[in-house]
This record gives structure tokens, C-alpha cells and sequence, in this order.
């Protein structure tokens, strides 16, 4: 079997920029990629997600969209464009917290990751870099997701979720949206 195509998202405000996606289970060196993460030696540069934290594409999109606007603003919170979407998928105030929270784990089975203008060569070096089975995200992140994890992290309350008020989805788009922009 070959392997997955990744998804490749574009912007419409920034139309230059993309962000590809791939979605790897069963890691078995997600502690060496940690490290990595850690000491600053990954490469390419990468954004490592927790896929179980993220409520849907189009709200890791959103996320990435408002990372290439602080970034085309010199406003980024963190060090990176890679681990600004990783803070702003979270909806979080505190950056250490939302990159814990979001991030991938250092005991990791599953990671999401993402690139920013990825080349051919560094999707082939994250291929190599992540031990673990590539899959497709539309099918496989609705079966990775922790929906309970998901409303403690975004604070979503039952009233707000419901049936004719609105959906999980709608909450965490809203709390990714109006998190403040630095």
C-alpha cells in the first residue's frame, strides 16, 4: 500500500501560503520527536498535534490562518509559525498551557502533523522522521477525537451544545476565533 496523499490547505488571504497535513498512528518514537521538539533540533520544522484535541479540519484551518496573520504582522506569541498554530488551536491565553494541552505528547501513538509551504523533500524527511502508520485525516481524526477532552479544554457548556442552539463545533470555531490576536 502506498502512501497516504497528505492534505494540503490553502488560504484565501494569503494566497502563497498552504499548510499540509498528515495524520500518523501507531508512533513508536514519539519521545525521540519530543526531544527534538524540545531542544529545537526538528527538521523540517514542524507543528506536532495531538489529534485527539482537534474538533475538526476546519478548525486546525482557522487556526493556521490566524498564524500566518500574526506572522505577516511580526505579532507571532511564540517562537514559531509551527508552534503558533499549535497555541491557537488551543483558544488558550497561556502559552505554555496550549502547547502542553495541544501538543504532541512525549508517550504519543497518534500526532498530527503540519508544515507550513512544505516541499517535496520535506514531506519525504517527515515520513522519515515519524515512525508510525499514515492516515487518512477526513476518515480517521473523527475516530481519534475526545469529545469530552475537547469541551473541558474549550470550556463548552451543555446549553451551548445543544440541538437548535448550537454544536460542539461551533464553540470551539468561536473560542479559536475570539482567543486574543497579540
Amino acid at each position: 500500500m502506498g502512501a497516504v496523499a497528505p492534505l494540503v490547505l490553502k488560504f484565501e488571504a494569503f494566497p502563497e501560503r498552504n499548510l499540509t497535513v498528515i495524520l500518523f498512528k501507531d508512533v513508536t518514537n514519539a519521545g525521540e520527536i519530543h526531544a527534538k521538539l524540545l531542544d529545537r533540533s526538528l527538521e523540517p520544522e514542524l507543528a506536532l498535534i495531538n489529534p485527539s484535541k482537534v474538533q475538526s479540519v476546519f478548525a486546525l484551518h482557522l487556526a493556521a490562518h490566524k498564524s500566518i496573520a500574526a506572522h505577516e504582522r511580526e505579532a507571532l506569541a511564540t517562537h514559531t509559525l509551527h508552534s503558533e498554530v499549535v497555541f491557537n488551536l488551543s483558544g488558550l491565553k497561556h502559552i505554555t498551557e496550549g502547547l502542553k494541552r495541544f501538543g504532541m505528547a512525549e508517550d504519543a501513538s497518534e500526532v498530527l502533523v503540519c508544515r507550513f509551504d512544505a516541499t517535496d523533500e520535506d514531506i519525504a524527511a517527515t515520513r522519515a522522521l515519524v515512525k508510525g502508520i499514515e492516515v487518512d485525516i477526513e476518515t480517521a481524526l473523527e475516530g481519534l477525537r475526545d469529545q469530552d477532552a475537547i469541551k473541558k479544554n474549550y470550556k463548552t457548556g451543555d446549553l451551548e451544545c445543544q440541538a437548535g442552539v448550537g454544536t460542539i463545533e461551533d464553540a470551539v470555531l468561536a473560542r479559536i476565533a475570539t482567543a486574543p490576536m497579540r
